[in-house]
């Protein structure tokens, strides 16, 4: 099952630009895999012996025009220079396609998760080119019992990447591009070993969905003084995505890291789930801090360009809301159909009922005048709105949901 100990990172020694590593002693891709490799390698067993290589099949389309630019396989690099086969992808990316004035959508379909090396640069390679999306697709699992390897898929999840198990729908897809035009046939038991590596990969990516009790209780309190002990308060924001029907289809937690802010990750992320266009959608947002105006500008210009997208934003506290620039952020979401409310009871309960690891029981406010405070926040946020010219939205904004016409009790 293992696939050797390396990942061939000591070869990185090139700098792009935007400070990635990469290398030019990457084998060339191949276009297609035979039938009989596929089914060996590519069969999402729970433990695979014997499958010491790892298949990367990819696929590059330009955002502008949806053209398919490259797709092809990588596989593990023995000779004459050991590389992973993650790690050839992103050199021979940079090396060959990557312009920092377009925007890719990546698809990888693996026969292993990448290890917790390959997750690190795949990582880093994401959090400095934001004009690149991926999408992970794995069949099976890499030691997913060990702490390091799910820390990495972990850190593949925060840095944006979009990572799933192959259903049978992932594996008709890649089989139809790069083994044969023939139709995919599943091997025997091949619902059941899916259902297994799903659950796992959930399990291992809980972590990043939900919140820590004393993070919610610091970092959501909207106290006008930071309470004692003094931390921090950053931005978090907790989000779910539903279908028309109610159904869900996701939720996270993210928050402002590296320099890049809880929103503009937040909008990666959406992006790389390539949502059908002809269908609605409903985004609902809990932040801590009310967005700061270059924040505001991405999430009216994401909300123009997905009209598909019903998005309406929740917040805890408002941030330099004396600051003339950051009041015309709040007018300018409001005006763009990306209404604003304040966190009331009601949604700090479900925030802390759908995105805290908490003790199950009944909704307790974590810290003393909760209700007091978003009153005086709430009253606030009218003041400016009307300031610049905008009624007061919050019964315009509960009435543009798909689904109960307040924040739902979970």
């Amino acid at each position: 099952m293992e696939r050797s100990g390396w990942s061939g990172r000591g070869w990185l020694e090139q700098v792009c630009p935007e400070g990635c590593r990469w290398t030019s002693r990457y084998r060339e891709q191949i276009e297609r895999i035979y039938e009989k490799a596929f089914r060996f390698y590519f069969r999402n067993l729970r433990y695979a012996y014997g499958r010491n290589n790892t298949f990367l099949c990819f696929e590059v389309i330009r955002e502008r025009d949806t053209e398919v630019l490259h797709k092809g396989v990588f596989l593990n690099q023995v000779s004459p220079y050991r590389l992973h086969a993650e790690l050839s992808f992103l050199s021979w990316f940079h090396d060959t396609e990557l312009f920092l004035d377009e925007i890719y959508r990546v698809t990888w379909y693996m026969s292993w998760s990448p290890c917790e090396e390959c997750a690190e640069e795949i990582a880093k390679f994401l959090a400095n080119h934001y004009n690149v999306t991926l999408t992970i697709f794995i069949a099976r699992l890499y030691y997913y019992w060990k702490p390091t390897y799910k820390e990495g898929l972990r850190a593949l999840a925060e840095g944006g990447a979009r990572v799933q198990v192959m259903s049978l729908q992932e594996f008709k897809d890649c089989w139809s591009l790069f083994v044969c035009n023939e139709t995919f046939r599943p091997w025997k038991k091949f619902h059941k070993c899916y259902l297994f590596q799903d659950k796992t990969l959930k399990k291992i990516l809980r972590r990043e969905m939900t919140l820590k009790e004393e993070t919610f209780r610091v970092q959501f309190n909207n106290a006008h003084k930071v309470p004692k002990p003094y931390r921090r308060r950053v931005t978090y924001l907790c989000y779910q995505l539903h279908e028309a029907n109610g159904r869900l289809l996701t939720k996270g937690c993210l928050r402002t890291k590296k320099g890049h802010h809880a929103e503009s990750r937040f909008i990666k992320r959406i992006c790389s789930m390539d949502l059908d266009q002809s269908q609605n959608y409903q985004i609902t947002c809990f932040l801590t801090w009310s967005p700061c105006p270059p924040c505001a500008q991405e999430l009216a210009s994401f909300k123009s360009a997905h009209p598909h997208l019903h998005l309406q934003i929740f917040i805890s506290r408002l941030y330099f809301h004396w600051k003339m620039s950051y009041q015309k952020a709040l007018h300018k979401l409001c005006t763009s159909q990306v209404p604003v409310a304040v966190m009331g009871h009601p949604e700090f309960a479900y925030c802390w009922n759908n995105f805290v690891d908490n003790q199950p029981g009944p909704f307790e406010p974590p810290w003393d005048k909760l209700e007091y405070y978003s009153n005086c926040i709430k009253r606030r946020l009218q003041r400016i709105l009307r300031s610049w010219g905008v009624d007061d939205l919050t019964d315009n904004f509960r009435n543009l949901q798909l689904g109960p016409a307040s924040a739902p009790v979970a």
